[in-house]
């Protein structure tokens, strides 16, 4: 059972005397995830192709892979970058040598399949030692005075689902999660997915709508990307029948897009941390969200340098 904790959002900075090796995000400033901010901040990297991204993160990311180290990788242009230069260097004969390759989903371990990596399936490895993921978004948060990172898995719908409760199983089997972001926000908001039964998803649906009624909407996860809050014509259902997804959206019904705060429960502006303990204990349909907190540290760019940085949470 999580307990909730209170969150603070890390307000990021483009200035390059925050910048180090490794940087240690406690530097930034700090701005209240309790107000409505009437500006966002975030390192932006935007205008970087998308190729140099994934190079520049993932030459990062190799340089922490060591010889007979059992590693996750999950879905995502920059882990693909990854399978791509570790598959080189088997065939080269480089360090890192006898890297074992845990895939955090199926179209992960089509990845390192095309590139001649030695694959093993989540129960055969007893534990992971570091697991590289690309979350679908990603922030600072100072909780009880410590910075921690907050992400979001599976907002994804190309070219598969994403398969959320196995990515968090992964997670959870790794002494050493470093996430793969080429922007970090300021805070987390939009959209979270969910993973429910796919039989009872309507009243689990309406159990999530009286939850956050006023705060957030929630739409089902059709196959389609524009398709309506019931999932249009072909709605998601898994390949077993078993489980469905929905999408809590934190939007603002007014203004339009994502609520400028973030989160919000019960009227009020929330963290990750919150939402999360929500999720866990006051709702009984949801099997896994994507909401993940225990992150040990982001490669993330500097966009004045154009090189990657290590921002690790505190301890």
């Amino acid at each position: 059972m999580t307990t909730p904790m209170t969150t603070r959002t890390i307000a990021s900075t483009s200035s390059a005397s925050t910048w180090s090796r490794t940087t240690r995000a406690s530097g930034h400033g700090v701005g209240s995830s309790r107000g409505v901010s009437s500006h966002r901040h975030r390192w932006r990297t935007e205008a970087v192709h998308e190729d140099a991204s994934a190079e520049i993160l993932a030459n990062r990311a190799l340089e922490m892979i060591e010889d007979d180290d059992v590693i996750g990788l999950s879905r995502g242009e920059h882990c693909a970058e990854l399978a791509r230069r570790l598959g080189e260097r088997r065939r080269e004969g480089l360090a890192p040598r006898n890297v074992r390759v845990v895939p955090l989903e199926a179209i992960a371990a089509k990845e390192c399949a095309v590139h001649g990596l030695e694959v093993r399936s989540i129960d055969e490895a007893p534990a992971i030692m570091k697991t590289f993921a690309q979350p679908s978004e990603c922030a600072l948060a100072e909780v009880n005075g410590k910075t921690s990172i907050a992400a979001i898995f599976g907002r994804e719908t190309t070219p598969v689902q994403p398969d959320i409760a196995r990515v968090k199983a992964a997670l959870k089997k790794s002494l050493k999660v470093v996430l793969l972001k080429e922007f970090v926000m300021d805070r987390i908001g939009g959209s979270i997915p969910l993973v429910v039964d796919a039989e009872n998803w309507e009243e689990h649906a309406e159990e999530l709508d009286d939850l956050f009624l006023g705060d957030a909407e929630v739409w089902r996860r059709g196959a389609n990307f524009d398709a309506n809050p019931r999932g249009g014509s072909n709605p998601y259902v898994s390949a077993d029948g078993s489980h469905t997804l929905l999408d809590l959206r934190f939007e603002d019904p007014i203004n339009g897009g994502r609520w400028e705060c973030g989160l919000i429960l019960d009227g009020e502006p929330c963290g990750p941390y919150e939402l999360q303990y929500a999720l866990e204990n006051d709702v009984s349909g949801v099997s896994a969200h994507g909401i993940y907190t225990q992150a040990d540290a982001v490669i993330t760019i500097n966009p004045e340098s154009m090189e990657a940085v290590i921002i690790s949470r505190d301890e």
